[in-house]
């Protein structure tokens, strides 16, 4: 699987992806967080699909994780707008997915109403006001 990639952003885009139709196709059949083995412009490296949107829609994307993260960025700085090649690594092409690096945030219930608690438990600390007004000059003594 060799697809083609213009250089243009700090991830890859799975829409940007011309050429073998196949690699889009299992970048966006990834779950958020899973990881999959890519080789850019001769470079292997590690990428990590993009976490969900806030309204919960998968990001069609991948991000570059560790040293592959170094080369995007170089290649990013110094050949924006350049073509390179992307496809699976060959040791990785038929290996099962990689393990998720980052787990999804707790969506239960139960999970929420803790984070809650926590939250509310932290209530009355920190900065207090002693409810009297001021305006800016007062603030700033002018």
């Amino acid at each position: 699987m060799t697809a083609h990639t213009e250089v243009r952003d700090y991830v890859i885009w799975s829409k940007h992806l011309h050429g073998d139709l196949r690699l889009p196709a299992r970048i966006e059949a990834l779950e958020a967080g899973e990881t999959i083995e890519l080789e850019v412009d001769g470079v292997a490296g590690t990428w990590r699909k993009m976490d969900q949107g806030k309204d919960g829609r998968p990001t069609p994307g991948i991000r570059p994780l560790g040293s592959a993260q170094a080369f995007w960025r170089d290649l990013y700085r110094s050949r924006r707008g350049a073509v390179v090649t992307v496809s699976l690594t060959a040791e990785r092409e038929g290996a099962r997915r990689a393990a998720v690096l980052f787990p999804a945030l707790g969506r239960t219930a139960e999970e929420r109403q803790a984070a809650l608690e926590a939250l509310l438990a932290m209530q009355g600390q920190g900065w207090r006001s002693d409810g009297s007004g001021f305006d800016r000059d007062e603030a700033h003594d002018r």
